[in-house]
């Protein structure tokens, strides 16, 4: 088995543990209303390698959300931003395009192409999940603002998160 498929498998279950049995009690809010949680599990999907065919990513991110769901009973809401983060990844991907191109061998990881780049990868796609994902939670931009504010302390505290563990574990695959 390919070195690189063994440490997802690994990963996908190491993150889908983490999110949904400690980062699950994590919150915090005010007035009636949840403005913090930590998504950590987005992770799994920025960290596949950038040869892993868009089919497979977007069928990954839909068990791996669906699962997630299943513990925080959310019918399907994590799964959805999992989905639209997996589909979206291609385009961040394309946007974010170093000039020498990607090598067919790269990892999306700080290691492979700096540190600086995957800060930016990391971010976007992480803003995107989190934005589609209280998009969904809320139903209607009727109430935009307070998506705003789930949006920004959830992502700053979520890419805190992120980047710790990945200057911890330091992925290479």
């Amino acid at each position: 088995m390919d070195k690189a498929i063994q440490n997802s498998i690994i990963r996908f279950f190491l993150l889908w543990i983490l999110q949904v049995f400690f980062l699950k009690q994590v919150y915090w809010g005010w007035g009636g209303e949840i403005y913090l949680q930590i998504h950590l599990y987005p992770l799994f999907i920025l960290l596949l390698p950038l040869r892993t065919p868009r089919s497979l990513t977007i069928i990954t991110a839909f068990i791996l959300g669906l699962l997630v769901d299943w513990w925080y009973e959310s019918p399907g809401m994590h799964a959805g931003a999992l989905v639209f983060t997996a589909f979206m990844r291609a385009i961040v991907l394309r946007i974010l395009t170093p000039r020498e191109g990607y090598s067919i061998k790269s990892h999306p990881t700080k290691r492979s192409l700096g540190a600086n780049w995957f800060f930016q990868y990391a971010a976007s796609l992480l803003a995107l999940h989190l934005f589609f994902y209280y998009s969904l939670e809320a139903f209607t931009f009727v109430y935009f603002k307070t998506i705003l504010f789930k949006l920004v302390f959830s992502w700053v505290a979520s890419m805190l998160v992120l980047l710790v563990s990945v200057y911890i574990f330091n992925p290479e695959a």
